[in-house]
């Protein structure tokens, strides 16, 4: 198979021309020979300059039988990239991960992936992730390598999507401060290349940036690159995660107890709901409805008498998802003084390790304090000391909320026994 290198040398001589005069004053004569025998990789730049000089595009220089079987290897990886991407259960999803990266790591091990074309940047990029998703690594420098190289093409909006996923990474490793100073990377590249970066990108980045700076107690930068988001969604028309900035809005709106405010936002998610049918948005639909009517209205009979069939959620999500749902309503018994009901409601309840923010977090959090609020109810000191220590320790260093605030009342309730 023909390698860039030796299609650079059968080119050179075709139109026979010398090494200095492809060269140029761009490349020495010595680092042009390196690259026709294969012993050294041009960099973009210096592909652009040798293409210049043979006069040909690019493209045509890079269009091997190698790069054409490439593609339709990238094409084939891609389309199960894709695939993964609407995959929730654990089990399938690892799966999926695994024979991407199966697929993947021969072309890794025999060096076919050297960052000349996007598609083995793209391809070098998946690896790593795969990696990562299958936990074989907690190392982010192959992610950075793709980001550099990403650059080197010009690909501006996959480097501010990386720029998010590495900031995404370390907030799931609860590393705040690692997180935001990543993104803040892709927001400065933002602001260096910004007509050439895609608005969902812009979105994303600027998204994650509100909610780790809200987990980080920075509410002036939360409030300034949501005023950012919902400028970009309003300006270009554009729904991505408006839905789930609205959330975000109605949860502080919630905490601070504005229910006109909160209202507002209810309809606007209810709206969109709507518009997006997406059962995910519909189930999030009535956990803020819940909300809602607990915190400012009060209905704690409406809250006990909703009934969930959510049979169009993944189970997983269902699962993870039915952890608020049931403590709102845990929340409405307990206020109405229904001890047993609300204990029922909390057997086995879900560590919040799976819930890397802490408004959601905290919601957990809250549940544990509510079972424990119940077995002292039933004269259970002991557990309920358990129960109150663990939720108490669990929100200590997160931002003031209605749910921080419940959990420090049942603790000075409890601890007093």
């Amino acid at each position: 198979m023909i390698k860039i290198g030796e299609k650079i040398k059968l080119l050179r001589k075709e139109r026979k021309m010398t090494l200095a005069q492809v060269a140029g004053d761009r490349l020495s004569k010595g680092m042009l020979s390196l690259i026709e025998n294969g012993k050294a990789q041009p960099s973009m730049e210096s592909l652009q300059h040798i293409a210049k000089q043979l006069g040909i595009d690019v493209s045509e220089l890079m269009q091997t039988k190698d790069t054409e079987e490439l593609k339709e290897f990238y094409l084939r990886v891609e389309a199960l990239a894709t695939e993964l991407k609407k995959i929730y259960e654990d089990e399938e999803h690892r799966a999926k991960c695994e024979e991407i990266y199966s697929l993947v790591e021969p072309y890794i091990l025999e060096d076919k992936l050297t960052g000349n074309t996007f598609e083995e940047i793209r391809l070098t990029d998946m690896y790593h992730f795969m990696r990562y998703y299958l936990e074989m690594t907690r190392d982010t420098t192959g992610f950075e390598s793709c980001i550099e190289r990403y650059k080197q093409i010009s690909a501006h909006s996959k480097v501010v999507k990386r720029y998010g996923d590495l900031g995404g990474i370390e907030f799931n490793w609860k590393n705040y401060e690692n997180a935001i100073n990543w993104m803040l990377q892709g927001v400065e590249y933002i602001e260096q290349f910004d007509g050439f970066i895609g608005e969902i990108e812009k979105l994303d980045l600027y998204y994650n940036l509100t909610v780790i700076y809200a987990a980080h107690n920075n509410e002036v930068e939360s409030e300034k690159y949501l005023q950012l988001s919902l400028k970009i969604a309003h300006e270009k028309k554009i729904l991505y995660r408006i839905n789930d900035f609205y959330r975000y809005l109605f949860f502080m709106q919630l905490n601070k107890r504005d229910g006109e405010k909160a209202q507002t936002y209810l309809d606007k998610i209810r709206a969109f709901s709507v518009i997006l049918q997406d059962p995910l948005d519909l189930v999030m639909e009535d956990l803020l409805q819940l909300a809602y009517w607990n915190h400012i209205e009060k209905d704690y009979e409406r809250v006990i008498s909703i009934e969930f069939n959510y049979r169009d959620v993944s189970a997983k999500i269902r699962t993870q998802l039915n952890q608020f749902l049931v403590g709102e309503q845990a929340y409405a018994h307990y206020q109405l003084q229904q001890v047993e009901e609300a204990f029922a409601l909390l057997p086995d309840i879900i560590g919040p390790e799976l819930y890397h923010h802490p408004l959601d977090a905290a919601r957990i959090y809250r549940s544990f304090a509510i079972r424990a609020l119940c077995y002292l109810a039933q004269g259970d000191v002991e557990n309920a000391k358990r129960d109150i220590l663990y939720a108490a320790n669990g929100v200590k260093d997160y931002a003031s909320s209605l749910d921080k605030t419940f959990i420090e009342d049942a603790y000075t309730k409890i601890m007093k026994n």
